[in-house]
C-alpha cells in the first residue's frame, strides 16, 4: 500500500490506525483518493491535521488515480448499471429526489423505459440479465435500514463481477447513500426534466412529496 502512504499517514495521525475499509477502497485508487479528499474537506483540514501541502500532494495522486481509470474505463461497470444500481438504492432508503434523478440518468444512458417501469421485478423479467439481477439484489439489500447484504449476496457479485468492479458496486451504492441523506434531509426541490420523467415513467411506484414545490 505505498502507493496510498499519503492517505495511510493521515488516517494514522487522525484516529491513531487504519481503517480497514480503506484497504478495500484501495482496489479502486480514485474511488481511494476522491473519498480521502472528500472527508478532508466535510471534516476540515484542522480536524484532520492535514497541511496544506500534504493536500496538495493527494490532489496531484488522485488526479492521476482518476487519469488511470479513464484509461481502463472499459473494464468498469456499465454506467448505466450504475444508474439502476443508484435508483434500487435509493429507493430502498427512501428518496424520492435521488429515485427520479437516476431513472432520469439511466433514460439518458440508453435503459429503455420499459425496463425502468419493470425494475422492481428484476428477478422475474426476462429484461434482465443474471448479471443484473446480481447487482440490483445487492442494491436492494445495501440501501435497506438495516443493512440486508449477507455473504451470499457478495458470492453472487463475485460470479459476475471482478474485485476492483465490486468495489464500484458498493461505491455506487455509497455515494448515493450520501445524497440520499442530503436530499431527503434538505427537501431538495426536484428540476423539471428528472420530475417530468419520473411523473410519466414512474408514477406507479414513485411520488414528488416534499421535493415538490406548490407551485410545480
Amino acid at each position: 500500500m505505498k502507493e496510498f502512504e499519503i492517505i495511510i499517514n493521515e488516517a494514522k495521525k487522525g484516529m491513531g490506525f487504519v481503517p480497514n475499509s480503506l484497504y478495500g477502497m484501495g482496489k479502486k485508487p480514485n474511488i481511494l483518493g476522491s473519498f480521502a479528499m472528500l472527508m478532508a474537506n466535510v471534516q476540515g483540514f484542522s480536524a484532520t491535521q492535514t497541511s496544506a501541502w500534504t493536500g496538495l500532494k493527494l490532489m496531484f495522486k488522485n488526479l492521476k488515480w482518476t487519469l488511470k481509470a479513464k484509461r481502463e474505463s472499459h473494464l468498469e461497470v456499465p454506467t448505466y448499471l450504475k444508474n439502476l444500481i443508484a435508483h434500487v438504492a435509493s429507493n430502498a432508503a427512501g428518496c424520492r429526489y435521488c429515485q427520479a434523478h437516476t431513472a432520469h440518468t439511466a433514460h439518458r444512458n440508453g435503459v429503455a423505459v420499459e425496463k425502468l417501469q419493470h425494475i422492481w421485478e428484476f428477478e422475474t423479467s426476462d429484461l434482465f440479465s443474471e448479471k443484473e439481477r446480481a447487482a440490483l439484489r445487492f442494491a436492494l439489500a445495501a440501501g435497506s435500514t438495516p443493512n440486508q447484504v449477507t455473504p451470499a449476496h457478495h458470492a453472487d457479485l463475485k460470479k459476475h463481477f471482478s474485485e476492483q468492479q465490486i468495489v464500484e458496486v458498493v461505491a455506487t451504492i455509497a455515494i448515493f447513500g450520501f445524497l440520499n441523506r442530503w436530499n431527503d434531509s434538505m427537501a431538495t426541490q426536484l428540476e423539471e426534466e428528472p420530475l417530468n420523467f419520473a411523473q410519466q415513467h414512474l408514477s406507479k411506484n414513485w411520488e414528488a412529496g416534499k421535493h415538490i414545490s406548490s407551485g410545480q
